[in-house]
């Protein structure tokens, strides 16, 4: 059985509302065209540990090879360029792989 692969993303800050949100929206395409499935996102209720996130999502993939291999796909790429040159001038966070259990 191949076990899913998952990425978490946490959001500290969006500096540029404008550009995060045509990033988001050119995401969109890749979601209902099934590259991967959001099993939660929205903006963060509470943190018990750590620093304040204000966003956070949890994508599934069908393997971790897949969650490990998609920040460089060509379609992710493209939707990633609407960040800009540097995505820290946009967006604080953080992506993560983990493997299902």
């Amino acid at each position: 059985m191949i076990k899913k692969g998952y990425w978490v993303s946490q959001v500290l800050d969006i500096k540029d509302q404008e550009l995060f949100q045509k990033y988001f929206d050119a995401t969109a395409h890749l979601l209902e065209r099934g590259d991967f499935r959001m099993i939660c996102g929205g903006p963060t209720h509470k943190t018990l540990e750590g620093e304040e996130m204000i966003f956070g999502a949890v994508l599934e993939f069908d393997s971790l090879e897949e969650a490990n291999n998609y920040y460089e796909s060509e379609d992710y790429q493209k939707a990633l360029s609407a960040l800009g040159d540097d995505v820290k001038e946009v967006v604080v966070r953080n992506i993560s792989v983990f493997e299902e259990m």
